[in-house]
């Protein structure tokens, strides 16, 4: 852990903070704009006893609140920070769900992006399908299989996905290019925010060169190797065309619907 100088949360709730206080001294927090002034924030508890966060996490280290406000730097109208001012790490500005939340847009090639976007959705189903990334005729590999070998190669209607879609009862919405969800309003500390995040984070998902990981989204479970795999690697996920990870795992979070459908075999 020594080797880590810096941890970096997307937003102060609990299921996105760990355990700082593991990490050594030296090891920097690195925080959205705002926090500081968050009563349920900073300090944490037991300082503040209506704190999310808890004191120790930032007891002895440099807590760091990023300004985007000095940035001229823009990733689809979002106020951007080159982290390591070598164009390899990007911290974005991505408020909506908290005022302090941020997602990165990390490098893995010369031209290829993974995007961590934390908590911008909480579901794949707010931000896919859209005009920019349409529902297929023919969804291949099928939801509803296994996401890679002989099997994968099976494929699925995406008109039974239209019964249970929103469009059912909204004369005005497209089941093929309208998300399937629209984000409680108890999940957003600001409406106009969250849109504006949500936009951004429609465009970039659209993008062939960008690969999209929000924190909630189980469904890539069975495509990436995660924590504590130590030895798992993030490059290479566009190789491939279409059957790239991207590509396998764009319509996965379908297989959620599979209760409600009629499924052919």
């Amino acid at each position: 852990m020594s080797s880590i100088d810096s941890i970096i949360w997307s937003h102060h709730h609990v299921d996105h903070t760990g355990d700082p206080s593991l990490f050594p001294s030296t090891t920097s927090l690195v925080v959205g704009p705002g926090f500081k002034l968050n009563p349920k924030a900073y300090p944490g508890y037991p300082n503040n006893p209506d704190a999310l966060t808890v004191q120790d996490a930032f007891e002895g280290r440099h807590l760091i609140e990023l300004v985007f406000s000095e940035s001229q730097l823009r990733v689809c109208g979002l106020r951007a920070i080159d982290w390591f001012d070598d164009g390899s790490f990007y911290l974005l500005e991505a408020p909506g769900h908290t005022d302090d939340h941020v997602m990165a847009l990390a490098r893995t090639a010369e031209e290829k992006f993974i995007l961590l976007g934390g908590d911008a959705a909480h579901h794949c189903g707010e931000f896919r399908p859209t005009p920019l990334l349409p529902l297929p005729e023919s969804i291949i590999p099928s939801p509803f299989g296994p996401p890679t070998g002989p099997s994968s190669l099976s494929s699925c209607p995406c008109s039974i996905f239209e019964p249970i879609h929103r469009s059912a009862t909204d004369p005005k919405s497209d089941f093929r290019t309208t998300p399937f969800y629209e984000a409680a309003p108890m999940m957003k500390t600001d409406a106009v925010a969250s849109h504006f995040t949500l936009e951004a984070l429609k465009t970039l998902d659209a993008n062939p060169d960008v690969l999209v990981v929000t924190a909630h989204d189980s469904s890539l479970f069975e495509i990436l190797e995660f924590y504590p795999n130590l030895k798992a690697e993030l490059t290479g996920w566009e190789e491939g065309g279409e059957r790239n990870t991207k590509g396998i795992g764009r319509w996965r979070f379908l297989k959620d619907f599979g209760k409600q459908l009629v499924i052919p075999v």
